[in-house]
């Protein structure tokens, strides 16, 4: 009887880790460049919240292969447009790193 009680402990158990893991994996990461204060705003977190997405500050010391987050951000850019439309690059943060980049290439 008791073994029963602890296989259904450890299944439940598992079942909520490998859904906190599923949540983990759908919020995508957008990487800006920031400086000696954080530049993420409460627009920043509203944003962030509206298209589950978070940010990532550099803070002042860039990246040393930039060319690589500015492609991630361009894939998440795409996610963003294939399922909210256009509506968000008007409240995303110009200096997101690529943005500006992207969106010349998009029109």
């Amino acid at each position: 009887m008791n073994c029963k009680i602890i296989v259904f402990l450890l299944f439940c158990c598992w079942q909520t880790f490998a859904q906190e893991k599923n949540a983990e994996r759908e919020t995508k990461t957008i990487y800006i460049l920031g400086g000696i204060v954080s530049s993420i705003t409460k627009e920043d977190i509203a944003f962030s919240k509206k298209y589950n997405i978070q940010y990532y500050d550099f803070g002042c010391v860039a990246p040393l292969d930039f060319d690589k987050y500015e492609k991630a951000n361009a894939q998440v850019f795409e996610n963003l447009t294939a399922s909210f439309g256009k509506q968000w690059e008007k409240e995303i943060k110009n200096s997101a790193m690529g943005f500006l980049e992207w969106k010349k290439v998009k029109k």
